[in-house]
Parts: structure tokens; sequence; C-alpha cells
């Protein structure tokens, strides 16, 4: 399954724009096609001014399309769940194309999501939709398929180490579709408890959140935030030189806002380099997809 799911997967990014235009144009598509790419465009959280807030946040992740299978085995699915939702798209297409038509091969393939690699994003392409409504369904197809193929790996890389004498911290991966005015941004997310290799006795373990979006106006930023109790330490980073200035220079008003949220700001950073992927331990064996 991970072989031929690391071949065919893509981001979200490239379906939800090629959706977006499709809906506006009259006849692309039938009615029950139609209704499904409203689901899919309704999993697109549209981001206040100020920012979202914890309940948006915690709801998106919920519907993510990672929890799905688990929520069904409690027998209460995630209401609009995103991977239910293109699930439902592509069998629609299927339907009107009369079974698997032959794949589109995507012009930008997103590097896939494996378990310890650090969250990058790259910048979406708008790919252009074939004038023809077979045709254009064909591609809509071969989007959706290469997304239900990232929520895989997403999951994936999500489940718990098989072997745990191998030290592989569990953590979770999921990617977020942002509507940020009229900018789509997907913001590619990793969270982990700390401490996997603490020392014998040690109580005290923390969390740690990585993410990383792509906007047209700064480039590729992102951040990793450690939080061991109410103490929070905070690491941004930037791909480009002058957006990594910038947020140098508004660094001082970092941990004042995070003191009224009733946190202490431990290390506050910026750097000018995204994040490397951290290297196993000695004597550890990785398989880049286990």
């Amino acid at each position: 399954m991970v072989p031929e799911a690391l071949a065919k997967q893509n981001s979200l990014g490239p379906l939800l724009l090629s959706l977006a235009t499709a809906v506006t144009k009259s006849g692309v598509m039938p009615e029950p096609v139609l209704r499904a790419a409203m689901q899919v465009l309704a999993q697109r959280l549209t981001v206040p001014p100020n920012g979202p807030t914890a309940e948006l946040l915690k709801a998106a992740i919920a519907k993510s399309g990672v929890y799905l299978e688990a929520g069904l085995a409690k027998g209460a699915p995630p209401a609009g769940d995103m991977k239910a939702a293109v699930a439902q798209l592509k069998g629609s297409l299927g339907a009107w194309l009369g079974g698997n038509p032959a794949p589109v091969q995507a012009a930008q393939q997103a590097a896939p999501p494996l378990r310890g690699m650090p969250p990058r994003a790259e910048p979406i392409e708008p790919p252009p939709l074939p004038p023809l409504p077979q045709e254009a369904g064909r591609a809509l197809h071969s989007q959706a398929d290469a997304a239900l193929s990232r929520l895989k790996l997403l999951q994936f890389a999500s489940l718990p180490d098989a072997d745990p004498i191998r030290g592989q911290v569990p953590e979770q991966r999921m990617e977020l579709p942002f509507l940020i005015g009229s900018q789509l941004v997907m913001a590619q997310f990793q969270v982990f408890r700390d401490g996997a290799r603490s020392k014998p006795g040690e109580r005290k373990r923390g969390w740690t959140m990585r993410f990383a979006m792509n906007f047209s106006a700064t480039g590729e930023i992102g951040a990793e935030i450690g939080l061991l109790g109410r103490s929070v330490n905070v690491a941004l980073w930037a791909a480009e030189p002058e957006t990594a200035e910038k947020l140098n220079a508004a660094l001082p008003e970092l941990a004042p806002a995070l003191a009224r949220l009733g946190l202490d700001a431990g290390s506050v950073r910026v750097r000018n380099l995204p994040p490397e992927a951290e290297k196993p331990a000695s004597g550890q064996f990785v398989d880049s997809v286990s």
C-alpha cells in the first residue's frame, strides 16, 4: 500500500483549487459530482482577520481525515470529514466517467509526509483544467486519488511504531486547508510527545508541535513550539531571508503575547533556514516509510 501511495500522493491543494474553478463553470460537472465537490470545498477553514482560534484548530484537526477510521470504529465518525468527502467525490467522478479513468499526470508533486521528517510546505500551482467536461473530470479524479493517497500516508505516519525498541517517537501528521483572504494555504502539521528517550524515573514530558505554510507574499515559513507545563519555547523559521528579518524584528512582541495567554516564554528565536531531519540514534535502523 505504501509504495503505491508514495507514487500517487499529492497535496489536497491542487484538488481544492481545481474544484473552486470547476464549480463556477456551468455544465462542467453533473449534479451528483457538483454536490460532492461542494462538500470537499466546505472543508476549507476560513481564517478570521485576527487569526484562527483554538476551537477552530481543534475542529479542523478532528475532521482532517486522519481520524476517519478511528471514528467509524467507535461508531461516531466526525461530521464533515475530509477523507470521507474526497472519497465520495472520487466515487461520484468514477460513476460519471464509467469506472476508473486513465490517470492524469500531475505537473507538480508535493513531498510525501514521512514519519520523523519535519513538515515542509511547497507553493501550490493552480493546475489548468481541460476545457472538455470529460477531460476535466479525468483530471479531478486523478487529483482526488492523489489526495486520498496522501491522507493514507498521513495516517500511516501517525501510527505507533510496532517495534518500540527502535525508539521512534509516536506522532500525529495532518494537512489543513486554510482560506486566508482569497488565498488557499495548506498548513502541514506534526505533533508529538517529548520524552520517548527520557531517563528512567523522569515523569515530566512535554509536547512539540511543528508546522509549515507557504504564502505567496512571504514564501515558506514555519515554527517549532515546545510546551512543558506553562513553559513554552518557540523557534520560528523562514526560507526567504527578507521574511526571516521581518520575523526577527517582530520577535520582541511574542513573549508579552505568550504571557497574556498565561504562558512563560523560554527560548524565543528565529532561524533563516528550514529545519533539517534529525539523525537516527546510534545503532537505530530507520526505514523512511516505516
